[in-house]
């Protein structure tokens, strides 16, 4: 009975994340939603606190997150213009590094002829066009999800008591509220993990010379939002740069190698998956493991949403006797005590509210 219990399970997990992937479309923009619901959650609790009301919030809300996308765009747009401007005066550059890599390895010089940098750029853009056009009918359906989340968020707690009986809906109201409270800190400590990143990243690439180096700072920031993988890949296009700009000499991009290196191993390496597996209660061997499931399951928005999805399973299990020994071993394996008196209190504060 145990081995077709635990086949039945492994089943129905594969048939899950079929699911799940097959309908990535609807699920990826609902669970962003959520997701920016818990970011705003202190501009939803300051229009509470101020008696807005709630299409107000709204307003606020998209307001702020409108702010975001314009600057982030400008930034982008001045980007491009200024990498379109490096890769015209570096073309020559890059041709006869590539002559000097054949000849390295060998390869007849003919070779060169079937290599044209400008239809290879030309093929990423159209690929990076796509991907953004894709995103962005995805931010329409996530917006659309947003907004109905937010004119729904006050009326959840009644909807919970109304549906539930005391108990029950003391217990489902405690798990909302560990889930929303680890995922802010989570995010806030990410947050200000990758701004040191990125920025440490900025000063070491503008100290050395290294064209875009705002550009490249503002990468590593977004990147290092993927445990581990994200810091890796971070470091490749900076130390290209260096190297197609200090051409011959690759002392430069030796050293900017080394620099960034440094930067991603202590910090992005080393510090953010302790710092944020103790945050979240979640073992580092999880946190890969998650990354890696959800990676292949959504490709780049999974991998991003991978630790707190982790952390979401965690704190569900906690809450059902059943499912502890899973929360166990979700963990880092410290213990963390919390007494008898504070679930009590607990208890009581949910049910006066």
């Amino acid at each position: 009975m145990k081995i077709m219990l635990g086949l039945i399970s492994l089943m129905c997990t594969i048939a899950i994340c079929t699911v799940l992937n097959l309908a990535s479309e609807v699920f990826i923009p609902l669970v962003i939603a959520w997701f920016l619901l818990q970011v705003f959650r202190p501009v939803i609790d300051l229009g509470r606190r101020i008696r807005l009301p709630q299409m107000l919030t709204v307003i606020l809300v998209f307001a702020v997150l409108f702010g975001l996308c314009v600057v982030g765009i400008k930034f982008c747009t001045s980007q491009v213009v200024a990498f379109n401007h490096a890769f015209t005066l570096y073309y020559p550059k890059l041709n006869e590094i590539t002559r000097n890599v054949l000849q390295m390895l060998q390869i007849p010089p003919e070779s060169m002829s079937r290599i044209n940098w400008l239809d290879i750029l030309g093929q990423y853009l159209r690929n990076i066009s796509e991907i953004a056009l894709a995103i962005s009918s995805k931010f329409v359906l996530m917006l659309v999800f947003l907004m109905f989340m937010l004119l729904e968020a006050p009326y959840l707690d009644y909807k919970i008591d109304s549906a539930f009986s005391g108990h029950n809906a003391t217990r489902l109201k405690r798990i909302l509220t560990s889930v929303s409270d680890q995922i802010s800190r989570y995010l806030g400590t990410l947050a200000l993990i990758s701004l040191a990143t990125g920025f440490c990243a900025w000063v070491a690439l503008a100290a050395q010379g290294v064209e875009l180096a705002a550009g490249w700072g503002v990468l590593t920031f977004l990147l290092n939002f993927i445990p581990t993988v994200g810091s890796i890949i971070a470091t490749i296009p900076p130390v290209l740069m260096a190297a197609l700009q200090f051409s011959p000499s690759y002392i430069r991009p030796i050293a900017v190698l080394l620099s960034l290196g440094v930067i991603q191993i202590t910090i992005g390496n080393v510090i953010t998956p302790k710092v944020v597996g103790d945050r979240l209660g979640l073992s580092p061997v999880l946190i890969l493991l998650s990354l890696l499931l959800w990676g292949t399951i959504w490709g780049v928005p999974g991998a991003l949403l991978s630790v707190p999805i982790a952390s979401i399973i965690k704190i569900v299990c906690e809450n059902f006797s059943s499912l502890k020994p899973i929360a166990v071993l979700m963990g880092t394996g410290k213990p963390s005590f919390v007494s008898e008196e504070d679930r009590k209190e607990e208890e009581q504060e949910w049910r006066k509210k």
